[in-house]
This record gives structure tokens, sequence and C-alpha cells, in this order.
């Protein structure tokens, strides 16, 4: 991994953040409108009806949760071969253009530069996955990265974190997640990081068990450093 000029211990504290687990779609990149559109078109082949509802309700879902919406939405295809068609139309849209969220690959530069470790936590494909982090620039890389491939139980089961934190060789509860979907919020609750919602397209309620930003944008190592103190309870020496 990239580990920048900044030395990790110019920039922790007292409860030293291991890592910052990323959600993917809606997080880092802006693509849950196209799979929206892919759901969309899917649907509309087998005349099936597929409305912005049936987009939102599956914000941050698992594929298998996906299929099953648009199997009993009339989409006359086995589970595979649904799979095989959203996935297929999403990696070919992304790799005609990427909209990347306000301010988050500033923030991954500025948290790798700071000798932060960074993983991607996400339902999606491992191909898909690869899709985005060969997007990105060679300064921003992540030290491990979960798919829906890796795990058993997605979002919002706890079991993509707890296998990132295990990867890292670190305790979740020292680690930030980051998500944009109230199912991701609740998986990285259940996991027992402390859990940064950042919402997109579904708006995110207030509670004392996750933090809220509205935007990524003009976020720095010291703003994400001073909430994961806050939330655990401490202030990094010297910094505020």
């Amino acid at each position: 991994m990239h580990r920048g000029t900044a030395p990790l211990s110019a920039v922790t504290h007292d409860a030293e953040m291991a890592a910052v687990l990323w959600d993917m779609d809606g997080t880092i990149i802006d693509s849950e409108s196209v799979w929206g559109e892919a759901q969309h078109r899917l649907a509309a082949q087998y005349g099936g009806r597929w409305t912005e509802a049936d987009v939102t309700a599956l914000v941050g879902s698992t594929m298998e949760q996906t299929v099953a919406a648009l199997r009993s939405a009339g989409v006359d295809l086995d589970d595979d071969a649904i799979a095989q068609a959203l996935e297929t139309a999403v990696i070919n849209s992304l790799r005609e253009e990427i909209v990347w969220r306000p301010g988050a690959r500033e923030l991954l530069r500025s948290l790798g530069h700071a000798g932060i470790r960074q993983a991607i936590v996400t339902t999606s494909s491992k191909s898909l996955v690869d899709v985005v982090v060969r997007a990105l620039e060679a300064d921003l890389t992540f030290s491990t990265v979960v798919s829906g491939d890796d795990v058993s139980q997605g979002k919002p089961h706890p079991e993509p974190y707890l296998t990132a934190a295990a990867r890292l060789s670190v305790d979740i509860a020292d680690c930030l997640a980051i998500e944009d979907s109230i199912t991701g919020l609740r998986a990285a609750i259940a996991s027992g990081a402390v859990a940064l919602g950042v919402p997109n397209d579904v708006a995110l309620e207030e509670g004392k068990d996750h933090a809220l930003w509205d935007t990524l944008h003009g976020k720095t190592v010291k703003d994400v450093l001073h909430l994961f103190g806050s939330r655990r309870g401490v202030t990094a020496p010297g910094m505020f």
C-alpha cells in the first residue's frame, strides 16, 4: 500500500484509528443510478413493472436480494442469468464513465498520505470492484478489498466488515466505516465499528449509534480523526 509521507504516529491518538473501511457504491462512486437503470431495462425486457421505489428499496442490498426482487417483478431468467445481466450492464457503464462522490477521492488520498490503512467493503462483485480500483489514481490504494464474493452473508449482516478487520489484523472497534445506505449503516453498526453515514440517494436518520455528515467534500484527515476520537470519547492530543 502507498504509505505517503507522514508517519501514522504524527496523526493518531490514544484511541488509535486502525483503518477506514469504505463502502463503494454510493459512497466512493455515484453508481446507484447506474444500478437502477440496469434494473429498469432488465425488468422492461420481460414486461415487468419497476419503479423508483423499487430501486430505492434495494440501495445497499446484496445481489441475491436484487435478483429475488427482479424475479418477483417478472424477469423470467434464472438467478445467475439475472445477476450476470445486471453486472455486465453496470460494468460496461462504469468503463465508459465513473462519477465520483464529492470529496471521496480527496479524502482517500489524504488518509493514504497520512499512513492510515483503508479498505473497500462492498456487496458488489470483485469484477465490478476491480473496474473502480483500476480507475483510481496510483496513490489511491487499499490494504484489502472485501467484495460480495468474499462473504457468505452480505450487508446488513456485519460479516463484510468483520472480514475486513480480520484481514487487516485489527480490532473492528478501532475502525471507521463510511456508508451511504441504511443497510450499510446497519452492517457497520452491528460490526462494532465507528459508523459514519454520508447520505446519497437515500436519506439517513440521526442516531446515537452512528455519526452523519452531509458530504465528504472538504473533509480531511483531521476531521476524520476528530470524529473517531469523539465517538470513542477521546480527543487527539495537540490536534484541536
